[in-house]
């Protein structure tokens, strides 16, 4: 196939969400929404990380902070975490706060309907519910039950908080610092999982006691190379059922290198281009984006191309997770 020759058969001839992945032999927007990436399919910059704060997690530190600059992947870190803890040593809480200044007694309560739901520990009787909205001390003695269950089954709970930048202010400080100093009553079996913008944890952690600061373990989450880069769009085209040949060309070598300049190292921003890019191409009936489709997508309202993306992308995650591995 001749990559560079339009077709004026596939010109305008369906502009729809459908017309738009069937072009392409997708199954959905390769670039917009939730998309779950398979560890194999890990940067270099993200597989060190992945690699360092698993083995946090079986070592049993009580804090982690993972941070790092926009777009790095600090969110996919989060899942992958909570998609490779083993179910033999982990039950897990993937949370992202809706908001700045989200209550601590929200985790709480959150943490009580995890009892119910997985350790059958009831939620009124042994937990008082009265107490959860109660003084912090109250607050833990009324979980007491659920970190029983989780001692009774050798297992830890594993509270991974993505965009954790939202949790700053000493409330939160204080809420890690009361569960992990509660020895004889938590016993270890809680660990908390911080990730975000590096910016945003590092005024979370300048506002910590040094109590707590030194509990901390605090991993980078280095930007992608421009291999990395270039990898990233080859596994995102393929995760969306492209054919893996096909992934390989579909950028031209050009474009992918004037993409890669344009994002400064920002997946999300990459693959923003990359998909307003790849419309631009299947607007013109061209089978492969060029130079001259990202230089038009870098230039584009982005009317048009929101209107097909967003359609085709999968259903992305609500805005509070809470998402409980099952038994």
């Amino acid at each position: 196939m001749d990559h560079n020759v339009s077709s004026p058969d596939n010109q305008g001839s369906d502009l729809s969400p459908a017309g738009f992945a069937a072009f392409w032999g997708l199954r959905h927007s390769p670039f917009f929404g939730r998309v779950d990436v398979p560890a194999r399919m890990l940067l270099d910059n993200q597989r060190s990380t992945a690699t360092r704060m698993l083995i946090a997690a079986q070592e049993g530190a009580p804090v982690v902070i993972v941070g790092g600059r926009d777009g790095v992947g600090s969110t996919l870190m989060a899942r992958c975490l909570y998609d490779s803890l083993p179910e033999s040593t982990h039950h897990a809480l993937l949370l992202a706060p809706g908001a700045a200044g989200a209550d601590p007694s929200a985790l709480t309560s959150r943490i009580a309907s995890f009892g119910a739901s997985r350790l059958g520990v009831p939620k009124t009787g042994e937990v008082d519910g009265a107490a959860l909205a109660g003084p912090m001390r109250g607050q833990l003695i009324a979980l007491a039950p659920v970190f029983d269950a989780l001692r009774n089954q050798q297992k830890r709970l594993a509270i991974i908080f993505d965009n954790a930048g939202l949790l700053s202010g000493e409330p939160w400080a204080a809420y890690i610092l009361a569960v992990i100093r509660q020895g004889e009553l938590i016993d270890g079996v809680v660990q908390f999982f911080l990730f975000g913008h590096e910016d945003g944890l590092q005024k979370i952690v300048s506002s910590w006691p040094k109590s707590l600061e030194a509990r901390a373990m605090q991993l980078p989450l280095p930007p992608p190379s421009a291999t990395d880069q270039s990898v990233w769009l080859e596994n995102r085209l393929t995760l969306a059922g492209c054919d893996r040949t096909l992934a390989r060309s579909l950028f031209s070598p050009a474009a992918i290198q004037r993409a890669i300049s344009a994002s400064g190292q920002n997946l999300t921003r990459l693959g923003r281009l990359a998909e307003k890019a790849m419309i631009e191409a299947f607007m013109s009936g061209s089978h492969q984006v060029d130079v001259q489709h990202i230089a038009a997508a870098i230039g584009h309202d982005g009317t048009k191309v929101a209107s097909i993306a967003t359609s085709t992308a999968p259903k992305g995650m609500p805005g509070l997770m809470d998402l409980l591995k099952p038994i």
